[in-house]
């Protein structure tokens, strides 16, 4: 092997081409001063301290004592193997902390199933960024603390549910908050389109891999079944500790039929102007229309919940929810033009 190709070796193993030519200069003449040491390898007299400097931070030089100090090359047999099992360690370190945040997953269908808690959380982020209507979400304080600041820009733009295990007071960052210590999985509903489900507990440690997995879900079927969990199995077991007081401001969007109802009740918006989207439940054709709201409907359980619109033409429609079955219309979106 040549001088060239040398130099080009170290040069990958980190060394530039100062500290390139510093080195080999050394080794070739055995100690020399910094002086001479400049003048045999031609690196510029100002820069030669830097050069040895940091050649003795890597283990490739030492300086000896003596007057005029003088710079000796460490055996490069010595000066390798300690880069090597340096290295290793670092590859070692490397393989750790990525294992730690790696995205192991599991594809069925329109359910993948992860893994990673770093992972989980990043997926938890981006469905919040991502509402554009309504978030129903359940979390361990631990959690909230990490997601707040993305929750709080979001709370400006859409409607959230939030459900906190473990905390008393929650800043308001969401139109309803209810509290529980008793944690139960961590649940998320963004709109229509995504689920997140995971287990209990996940929070409580350190550990970076999810003890089970956990769910993303983009499958209709499994949304609803698990919007319906987060409305009617957890969500009463909460105390409420904040409800955002204000009237609605319009135009104001729902993809929940409850939580229309709940504000035609709370603010009397009866004859009120509503657009929907959505499809005929008979036909599973799209229909897109503009009426006033003359009716409402809530079970005693708030299980159904419904409006009767009027259009223009004197057409009257019974407009349902989520999965509609005894309604005209099941609506995917329902615009409040107040």
């Amino acid at each position: 092997m040549d001088e060239e190709e040398i130099q080009a070796l170290l040069k990958e193993l980190g060394l530039n081409g100062y500290e390139i030519r510093a080195y080999l200069t050394l080794i070739k003449r055995g100690p020399l001063t910094a002086g001479e040491l400049a003048s045999l390898s031609k690196v510029p007299q100002p820069r030669v301290y830097d050069v040895i400097r940091s050649l003795m931070g890597r283990g490739f030089v030492a300086v000896t004592s003596e007057r005029p100090k003088k710079i000796i090359p460490v055996d490069p047999e010595r000066v390798f193997e300690t880069m090597k099992q340096n290295y290793l360690k670092k590859i070692e370190l490397a393989k750790k902390e990525l294992k730690a945040i790696y995205t192991p997953y599991e594809s069925h269908g329109n359910v993948v199933m992860v893994k990673s808690k770093t992972t989980l959380e990043n997926y938890i982020k981006d469905a919040i960024k991502n509402t554009k209507y309504h978030l129903s979400l359940a979390v361990p304080f631990t959690l909230l603390k990490r997601i707040a600041p993305v929750l709080k820009a979001k709370n400006r733009e859409v409607t959230i549910d939030l459900f906190v295990y473990g905390a008393n007071q929650v800043h308001r960052i969401a139109e309803r908050i209810k509290v529980r210590e008793v944690e139960d999985p961590i649940i998320l509903i963004r709109d229509k389109d995504l689920g997140i489900y995971a287990p209990p507990g996940l929070f409580g440690s350190r550990e970076q891999t999810i003890m089970g997995y956990a769910l993303i879900i983009n499958d209709k079927n499994l949304l609803f079944i698990l919007d319906r969990y987060f409305s009617y199995v957890l969500w009463p077991t909460g105390k409420l500790v904040y409800k955002k007081p204000k009237k609605p401001v319009f135009p104001k969007s729902y993809t929940h039929i409850r939580s229309l109802v709940k504000d035609i009740i709370e603010h009397n918006l009866l004859g009120k102007e509503i657009e929907i989207y959505g499809r005929f439940v008979k036909t599973k054709e799209p229909v897109h229309l503009i009426g006033k709201i003359i009716d409402f409907f809530e079970s005693e359980e708030e299980v159904i919940s419904n409006i009767t619109i009027e259009t223009k033409d004197g057409k009257r429609y019974v407009i349902g929810g989520w999965n509609a079955s005894l309604e005209d219309i099941e609506a995917d979106l329902m615009i409040l033009k107040g």
